[in-house]
This record gives C-alpha cells, structure tokens and sequence, in this order.
C-alpha cells in the first residue's frame, strides 16, 4: 500500500509539473505565451523563441508586435525588409520588440499632452550600422489619412521622427538608430 502512495504522489507531482503554463522572462509585467489552436508551428524550438522575445508565436514568425500590456487597443506593427539604408536599397529587416512597460507608460503621457492616441509601442534592433534607414512599418488598419507621428525615446524624452508617408496600412519614417519608438496618432 505505501508503495502505491508514492507512485500515486509521483505522478501528481508529475502531472502538475507538466501542467503549468509556459511563462516567458519578465519585463515590466509578465507575458504568457501560448499557442493558437491555429497555430501550425511543428517545430518547438520557434515556442522557445518567442518566449526568449517575450511574443507570441504569431508575432515571432511575423516579425510584429500585436498586443503589449497596459494598452487595450493595439494597431499592429510588423516590419519585413526592403529598408533604405543610406538611400540604398537594402534586404535588411528590423527585429521588432516588446518594449519595456515604462516606455508604453511614457508614451501615453505623451501622446496625452498633445492629445492624441498611442497606437503600439515597439523597440526596433538590427546587426547593421547606418546613418540614416527609410523604414516602412506593416500597419493594417491605418486608412492613409491620420495624422500619424512616429517618436523615438531619447534619453528622457520623445523626439518626432520624420514621417515620409502615411497610406493604407503603411507608415513610413526615417530613423537614425534603433530604440524605443512610438506610433502616436494626433488631432
């Protein structure tokens, strides 16, 4: 009998261990990842990945960041190459990041002060140097006709990046580094 009672507790143990949720590393407030019943990744070492991003598996394999705490409504970002490196074409794309939650604060007192709306908050790296990049940012849902800001994080402040167009789905802005920067949609 006490025999039976320890393998029956092992296999609680067990169960339990193997029943937990995948949790990904903390910045700011954790961030579960999980998988879609959509999804179709086949490969677990892609799960591993987005967790060490703190994204979900779709953001992962779109290279896009959709959803981030502290914002009830996201418009995503996804970013996919053909960047213009120093006004040459390049096959460079930016990795797109979850930003550390203070940033997504900052960026709503921001965009609060000029009274407009924060639409995602990304955190943009690349194995390039350059000068100047003309980034064009994968945004479903913008119409075309926003008055769409893009805002780098700079020490303590936003700095307004240069915005080359606004159309259907796209904003493209000129950045000079990588970093922290915000889609601001203002009046």
């Amino acid at each position: 009998m006490r025999k039976m009672t320890k393998l029956a507790s092992l296999a609680l143990v067990g169960a339990m261990v193997f029943s937990m949720p995948v949790m990904a590393k903390e910045v700011g407030a954790p961030v579960a990842v999980y998988l879609e019943s959509s999804s179709d990744v086949g490969v677990p070492a892609i799960t591993v990945e987005a967790i060490n991003e703190d994204k979900l598996v779709d953001e992962y394999m779109a290279n896009a960041i959709t959803g981030i705490w502290a914002m009830d409504k996201v418009t995503p970002v996804a970013q996919g190459g053909d960047i213009i490196l120093d006004g040459e074409k390049s096959n460079v794309t930016f990795v797109l990041q979850k930003p550390e939650l203070s940033r997504v604060y900052s960026a709503k007192d921001y965009a609060k002060s000029v009274g407009g709306t924060v639409l995602n908050v990304v955190k943009i790296d690349t194995h390039v140097g350059f000068g100047t990049a003309n980034v064009n940012f994968y945004m479903p849902g913008v119409v075309g006709t926003e008055n769409i800001h893009v805002l780098q994080y700079t020490g303590d402040s936003w700095t307004d990046l240069n915005v080359t167009e606004v159309r259907a789905d796209h904003v493209v802005a000129d950045l000079t580094s990588t970093g922290t920067f915000a889609f601001v949609v203002e009046p």
